[in-house]
């Protein structure tokens, strides 16, 4: 069974996470094994794990919904960033191999071109590899655990809706100069480059979600009492019934 549920697990995870399951959509298990051509079992305890991490929630004798997003888990995802990454940054420092610095560094060089929408794709996949990366490093499974499910959680706000046009100079000499720290095993400043790119990011952030809600390019769906945003010009066969 675990054969046919990791991959199915999987396949959800990715379309949840890209945004081709429509944030905020509710499948009932029938519906979902024929979106993925599989079986009852398999789709339930794809979905249960999928629950554990926050991108699904389950409706009792209802079905499943793909969790909302709203700017209120975005602000808190963001706060949960501030308060461990600078801290994993500081022990990954003193615990990864130089390999894995290497490869740290490597991934920090990404910058995403500017209108190339493909390019911001694969700069959002690679955002998360560095930072999954840099809590791995850490050598605490908890910590890569929870810093790897926010920046999951993240993806999701950056797939549907939150364009960063005019700052990929800015994030990759912000990766850099916390990846070069990180080579030069100086946990301090590696911590603080963390931190002020997450500051940095939160006041970018912030800023770009509520340009992209007041012109249109996200909305909120009155009918989420935390706000869902919701982006009409995205549309893909999974999002139907």
């Amino acid at each position: 069974m675990e054969g046919v549920v990791e991959p199915l697990y999987r396949k959800i995870r990715r379309d949840i996470v890209e945004c081709e399951l429509t944030p905020g959509k509710s499948f009932s298990e029938a519906e979902l094994g024929r979106l993925y051509n599989a079986g009852r079992t398999p789709v339930r305890e794809a979905c249960r794990r999928l629950e554990r991490e926050g991108l699904i929630r389950i409706i009792p004798f209802r079905g499943y919904m793909v969790t909302p997003l709203s700017v209120s888990e975005f602000k808190d995802l963001e706060e949960m960033q501030l308060i461990f990454e600078p801290e994993a940054a500081a022990l990954a420092t003193e615990r990864a191999t130089d390999e894995e610095l290497e490869k740290i560094l490597r991934l920090a060089h990404y910058e995403y071109r500017l209108d190339d929408k493909q390019s911001y794709r694969e700069f959002v996949q690679k955002n998360y590899e560095l930072h999954s990366l840099i809590a791995q490093c850490t050598r605490n499974r908890r910590l890569h655990e929870v810093i790897g499910n926010v920046h999951v959680r993240l993806m999701r706000f950056f797939y549907l809706g939150i364009p960063l046009d005019s700052y990929g100079q800015a994030l990759a000499a912000e990766h850099l100069a916390m990846a070069n720290a990180m080579r030069a095993r100086n946990a301090g400043e590696a911590r603080q480059h963390a931190e002020t790119h997450i500051r940095n990011a939160m006041d970018r952030s912030s800023k770009l979600l509520m340009d992209a809600i007041r012109f249109g390019e996200a909305v909120f769906d009155t009918a989420s009492v935390a706000g869902t945003i919701a982006s009409p010009g995205r549309r893909s066969t999974k999002n139907t019934q």
